[in-house]
């Protein structure tokens, strides 16, 4: 029972960090951590909170990779805190093994679909404009919104490129939340989660 709090867990986190379901994904990673730390039962907050403070060095690591020490020091916390609440060292290891092993099959699988951490760390509104032009950049950068019609210049599988407004304006990495979708099609923002930009087939109104 444990171990699978913890697997759902951290497949959870996975998804979170990964794919456009963040919000629903993290209340289920959220949910099932709590679960764990209640059925194995903690006498005080101290191994929840090096768990917990653990878990957002990982987070920051992958967002942020040149820091580097942050996942070592965030791994470490980790595995402090569930050893520290379970108490039992081929318990915690069997744990966070399963946890890992699955959270690893499931990351490459989403791989194979066209997710990956380097789309989501690009996931921001850069363009293709040399820096030299910067600030000309900026003063022709639309302002990006739910709504917001565009076009798919590269296949979305699900993250590419699209432009909005002017053809020949900047390009944006975005992320379609509805799989694929075919270089040059008309696409809206469904919504933007931080550097998330969530994007979806525009449909067809029927003429009356």
């Amino acid at each position: 029972m444990e171990s699978l709090l913890l697997t759902i867990g951290f497949i959870g986190l996975a998804l979170a960090v990964l794919t456009p379901l963040t919000k629903v994904a993290s209340l289920v990673t959220l949910a099932s951590f709590t679960l764990y730390f209640y059925v194995i039962g903690i006498e005080n907050w101290i191994p929840l909170a090096l768990f917990i403070l653990g878990l957002l060095l990982i987070v920051f690591e992958i967002f942020i990779p040149e820091f580097g020490i942050a996942g070592i020091i965030g791994a470490i916390l980790l595995i402090a805190g569930l050893y520290w609440t379970v108490g039992d060292v081929i318990q915690t290891v069997r744990d966070l093994s399963i946890a890992v092993v699955f959270t690893t099959g499931l990351v490459a699988y989403l791989a194979k679909k066209g997710y990956s951490l380097t789309n989501v760390n690009k996931l921001v509104l850069q363009t293709d404009v040399p820096s030299s032009s910067d600030d000309k950049e900026k003063k022709h950068k639309p302002n990006l919104y739910p709504g917001l019609v565009g076009t798919a210049q590269t296949p979305l599988r699900p993250s590419g490129k699209a432009t909005f407004g002017e053809e020949e304006g900047p390009t944006f990495d975005v992320l379609s939340s509805e799989g694929f979708i075919s270089i040059g099609e008309t696409i809206i923002v469904e919504q933007i989660q931080g550097t998330k930009v969530l994007v979806r087939k525009q449909k067809m109104e029927n003429g009356g």
